[in-house]
């Protein structure tokens, strides 16, 4: 794992379990900002994340941003429900864990760039 890569995994957990927060306080109660006082609501957000580099190392493509946004959207919402950790309604759960998921996988691509293809489909390989 390169240093880019864990910065981008580090900022892409806490920006997501931000974006959490915030759509947590419009949506269900403003005293879902307190979380964001608390080191292990970030740390919860950085384990989430962890599987994009894998995921997109397999599926550099569209398939791969939809694996990984599919993955980090269903992976908190079950451990929070099979954890007792909130009564929430689930399609509201799914929502709160979407926002997360959609923002983290963001700040992931942007902080660590495009994944590269091992090679383009009936095309020479592609350069590093």
């Amino acid at each position: 794992m390169t240093p880019r890569t864990a910065l981008a995994l580090l900022l892409a957990g806490i920006v997501g379990m931000v974006a959490y927060a915030l759509a947590a306080a419009l949506l269900v109660d403003s005293a879902q900002l307190s979380l964001l006082a608390k080191p292990a609501f970030y740390l919860v957000g950085i384990f989430f994340v962890l599987p994009a580099p894998v995921v997109y190392r397999f599926l550099p493509d569209a398939r791969g941003a939809a694996l990984a946004l599919a993955l980090m959207t269903l992976m908190p919402a079950l451990a929070s429900k099979l954890g007792g950790e909130t009564m929430l309604a689930w399609h509201v759960l799914l929502a709160l864990t979407f926002v997360y998921a959609l923002t983290a996988l963001v700040v992931y691509r942007l902080v660590a760039g495009a994944p590269k293809a091992a090679r383009a489909p009936g095309g020479p390989p592609a350069e590093d």
